[in-house]
């Protein structure tokens, strides 16, 4: 009785064996053509920072209108123009400054809520060693840093980003300005 019960137990398992093999077999076959291409205009992405400081020795208002392009879903890159109001006060004078220019950054998003930039800017700024006080140079700027998004809706976000300049250059408003070398900036992007 023991040997019916073990050869019929072993021939359950032997025909479910074989029926799983072949439903294996007939399973169709995922077609292996080119992925589905994105519209170019859905890895368009625009928006803007603002960015507000204050300190005891002056303050910065920073608008910077951008538009970027995405790759995949991890790398972007992207364009801005810069415009920003600087404020340095010193004893009995307030100095004002208006800064101006346009950049390229770079974004890499491992994560949906944090993402890496890193930035090149040309900016016009005035002469800190002229005498003149309308003369104006260029100064470039390097800066990278690390943000945090947040959705608002399907297809746009709020983000706070915190930037730090690498290589300070003479005429630059972020190292010689009464920040110091860090930058913090708020922002919103559609599609991003």
């Amino acid at each position: 009785m023991l040997n019916v019960r073990k050869y019929f137990l072993l021939g359950i398992f032997a025909f479910l064996m074989v029926v799983t093999a072949v439903s294996q077999n007939n399973r169709p076959m995922k077609a292996k053509g080119p992925k589905p291409k994105i519209a170019w205009k859905d890895s368009i992405y625009y928006g803007g920072n603002l960015g507000l400081q204050f300190s005891g020795n002056g303050s910065l208002i920073d608008l910077s209108p951008n538009v970027g392009y995405k790759f995949n879903k991890v790398f972007s890159v992207g364009l801005q123009g810069i415009f920003t109001n600087l404020s340095i006060r010193n004893n009995a004078f307030t100095y004002r400054y208006m800064l101006y220019g346009g950049g390229a950054f770079i974004r890499i998003k491992p994560l949906p809520f944090l993402f890496l930039q890193a930035e090149y800017d040309v900016l016009s700024v005035p002469d800190n060693f002229s005498i003149v006080a309308s003369k104006r140079t260029i100064a470039d700027v390097n800066l990278a840093g690390i943000g945090l998004r947040n959705q608002m809706g399907p297809n746009s976000c709020y983000y706070v980003l915190l930037m730090y300049e690498f290589v300070p250059t003479p005429n630059s408003p972020y190292t010689n300005g009464p920040f110091g070398p860090l930058v913090y900036r708020a922002g919103f992007n559609v599609n991003f």
